[in-house]
C-alpha cells in the first residue's frame, strides 16, 4: 500500500515537472510562431522546420513500436495527427501573422480547457461541477472580451486571426484528450503526430499549393526555427505534454496551459515589443482565474484504463 502511494507520488511530481517544461517550451513557441509569420518563411517552410527533424528522429520509435501504435483506435490517431499535427499548425501560422502573440496563447491554452471540458461532458459523461462552470463561465467572458476588441478594430483580417486561434484551441482540445485514451507514451505520440505530418509535406512537396523561400532566409533565422519549433516543440513539448496528460490527466494538464499567455507577454515585450492594452490584460486575468478556479476541485489523477472512459 505504503509503496504504491510513493509510487503514485512519484508519477504524480514527475506529471507536473513535465508540464512545468511544457508551458515553458509553449511560451517561446507563440514567439518563435510570431517571429516566423513576421519573416520571409512561408507557411510551408515553417511546417518543414517544424516537423522534418522530429519526424526522421522518431522513426525508429515507429518501427520499434508500430504494432503498438496500429492497435489503437484510428479515431484516436487521427485525432493526434489532426489535432496537434499539420492543421493544428497551420491554423496557428496564419493566425500568428494576423495578431499579436499573446493573444494566439491566450486563446489556445486558454480555450482548450473548455473544449476538452465540453467533449468530457457530451462524449464521456464527465460530471461536471459547480466551480467548473463558474470556471470556465470566467474564461468565456475572458475570450469574449478579447474578440470584442479585435471586433472594435472594424478591420477584419484582426478578427480572422482569433478564430483561426479557436479554430487551434479545438484541435488541442481533441488532440489531448487523444493522448490520454490512447494509452501511448509521450514519445509515441511524438512519433505519430510528427510523422503523419512529414508525411503529408512530402506528398505536397511537388505540388504548386505549397511555396517555399528557404533557400533566401538567412541561416541563423532557419537555425532558430529549428531548434524552437523542430527540437523544443517538436519533440521534447510533445513528450513531455503527452506524460503530463497520463500522469495528471487530460483536463489538469489542459487547465494549466492558462499559465501560458502571462510568460508570452513577458517574452514578446522584450524580443517582439508588443504592448498589451487593457482589454488584453483584461483577458489574460479573467481567463488565467477562471482556469484555475475551474480545477480548483479536481484532482490528479493516474492513468485510467482504456475501458474507463473518464479523464480525471
Amino acid at each position: 500500500m505504503i509503496a504504491k502511494l510513493k509510487n503514485s507520488m512519484v508519477k504524480m511530481n514527475s506529471g507536473f515537472v513535465c508540464l512545468i517544461v511544457t508551458i515553458l517550451i509553449w511560451a517561446f513557441y507563440f514567439v518563435a510562431l510570431r517571429t516566423g509569420a513576421q519573416s520571409q518563411l512561408t507557411s510551408y517552410d515553417m511546417a518543414l522546420l517544424r516537423f522534418m527533424l522530429p519526424a526522421l528522429l522518431l522513426l525508429p520509435v515507429l518501427v520499434k513500436a508500430r504494432c503498438k501504435i496500429m492497435a489503437v483506435k484510428k479515431r484516436y490517431l487521427l485525432g493526434i495527427a489532426a489535432g496537434a499535427g499539420l492543421p493544428f499548425y497551420l491554423l496557428s501560422v496564419i493566425a500568428s501573422s494576423e495578431v499579436q502573440a499573446v493573444v494566439g496563447s491566450l486563446l489556445i491554452p486558454g480555450v482548450a480547457p473548455v473544449f476538452v471540458t465540453m467533449i468530457a461532458v457530451l462524449c464521456y459523461s464527465q460530471r461536471l461541477h459547480k466551480s467548473r462552470i463558474i470556471g470556465l463561465s470566467v474564461v468565456l467572458a475572458g475570450v469574449a472580451v478579447l474578440l470584442q476588441s479585435e471586433l472594435s478594430s472594424n478591420t477584419e483580417q484582426l478578427i480572422v486571426g482569433p478564430l483561426l486561434y479557436l479554430l487551434a484551441a479545438a484541435c488541442w482540445a481533441v488532440y489531448t484528450i487523444s493522448v490520454k485514451v490512447s494509452g501511448l507514451s509521450g514519445i509515441e505520440v511524438a512519433t505519430v503526430l510528427n510523422v503523419t505530418a512529414a508525411v503529408v509535406l512530402l506528398l505536397g512537396l511537388p505540388t504548386p499549393i505549397f511555396t517555399s523561400n528557404l533557400a533566401s532566409v538567412p541561416l541563423e533565422h532557419i537555425a532558430g526555427q529549428l531548434l524552437i519549433m523542430g527540437i523544443f516543440c517538436g519533440l521534447i513539448s510533445v513528450i513531455t505534454y503527452g506524460h503530463a496528460i497520463q500522469s495528471l490527466g487530460a483536463e489538469l494538464s489542459a487547465c494549466w496551459g492558462a499559465i501560458t499567455p502571462v510568460l508570452v507577454s513577458v517574452l514578446a515585450f522584450f524580443l517582439l515589443s508588443e504592448q498589451l492594452d487593457i482589454n488584453t490584460v483584461f483577458a489574460m486575468l479573467a481567463i488565467f482565474i477562471g482556469v484555475v478556479y475551474a480545477n480548483s476541485n479536481v484532482s490528479s489523477s493516474p492513468v485510467v484504463n482504456r475501458s474507463n472512459v473518464a479523464l480525471k
